[in-house]
């Protein structure tokens, strides 16, 4: 396995180490599990619902902006700009309920699932049943093919076997899809919210009627909200708009966490730490992306620790690092604009393996 990035830094970390067994035979300890225990140690697995205080303020004065822009600029062309603030709020918003699913947020599970109903629902639209079975499949055997459902199906390909056996219209955008993944990536939101209906549809949820209930109520105030002050025709504009700008955004935060990272195949035998480790790439750490990725730009530690709050992915990142620099285990880190640079040159050299082969040479030639 290729070897580990390690931790320049050399802060003062607990070294893992594997006691002695007086058993020649027994098996050593399993790192994961030693990690875990040094994790625990420094308290980072512990949720502090007062640390939501001041993010929950940031979102209420993004909403302020909102509302006070579109109050202002109805019956222009303006209010469109307004769109985009629109649609990083409910980016953050959907951050937080991503990690409510997680039991990241309150101190017990139901609270947290009564959160994440609530932000999933009734403020986004969509279904927190769909996106949590879908995600812990995710979560459980992230970029193995047959397993994964973010690399299954769909006209986008993460390996040559897919982009080659793909056939019709999905063969002609994998060609393409180094240009198209962009406009693809904007209708996430729309597709997510079609998902989330066929699924509250089928009732395969734990609380189906709060589930719908909630669903109803959020496009209904939704709509109505935005037809009273937009008219219909400047209404459905703004929401199309708004569901554009939000799939870019999300799927944009989205992508770089896998794709382009090393892809298990069905019998591919790989333990939990490495496992999640060389499947998934970090976004170096910054003021700025660490408020636009959320949770997503620690995306190795999140992967290791899913019940680990947000605030904390940071500082587990350098024990982290030792133990997989330790273990000969390749950590990938890098800043947005190159771990997009290594995405779309995937992306394109997956795509090139739709072209047909070149005729072989022969000595008569």
């Amino acid at each position: 396995m290729s070897q580990a990035i390690g931790d320049s830094t050399r802060l003062a970390i607990p070294a893992i180490v594997v006691a002695p067994r007086c058993d020649p035979t027994a098996k050593p300890a399993d790192p994961y599990v030693e990690l875990k225990r040094v994790i625990a140690g420094r308290g980072l697995l512990e949720r502090s619902p007062r640390r939501q205080i001041l993010p929950s303020a940031g979102h209420l004065l993004l909403l302020a902006v909102v509302v006070v822009g579109i109050t202002f600029t109805r019956g222009t062309w303006w209010v469109l700009l307004f769109t985009a603030p629109a649609a990083l709020l409910f980016g953050q918003i959907g951050f937080l309920a991503h990690d409510a699913t997680h039991n990241q947020i309150l101190n017990t599970s139901r609270a947290n699932y009564i959160l994440s109903v609530l932000l999933f629902n009734l403020l986004l639209g969509g279904s927190r049943g769909w996106w949590a079975e879908r995600h812990n499949t995710h979560h459980a055997q992230p970029n193995r093919l047959g397993v994964d459902p973010d690399i299954e199906g769909g006209v986008v390909a993460v390996t040559g076997d897919q982009a080659r056996e793909a056939q019709g219209f999905v063969r002609f955008m994998i060609r393409h899809q180094g240009s198209t993944i962009a406009p693809l990536l904007s209708l996430s939101a729309l597709q997510i919210r079609a998902y989330s209906a066929l699924f509250i549809r089928a009732k395969a949820l734990r609380n189906p009627r709060a589930e719908l209930g909630l669903f109803v109520v959020h496009y209904a105030l939704y709509f109505s909200a935005l037809i009273l002050v937009l008219g219909v025709g400047g209404g459905l504009l703004f929401f199309a708009v708004h569901q554009l700008l939000l799939g870019l955004y999300l799927g944009g935060a989205f992508l770089p966490n896998h794709f382009g990272m090393t892809v298990l195949m069905p019998g591919d035998q790989l333990e939990f730490l490495p496992r999640q480790v060389v499947t998934s790439r970090n976004i170096r750490a910054g003021r700025v992306t660490d408020y636009l990725f959320g949770p997503l730009g620690c995306q190795i530690e999140h992967h290791l620790f899913p019940a680990m709050p947000r605030h904390n992915l940071r500082a587990a990142g350098p024990i982290v690092r030792r133990v997989c620099a330790e273990q000969g285990i390749l950590y990938r880190e890098t800043s947005p604009w190159e771990a997009f640079r290594q995405v779309y040159a995937h992306l394109r050299a997956v795509g090139l393996a739709t072209s047909p082969p070149l005729p072989q040479l022969t000595a008569a030639d």
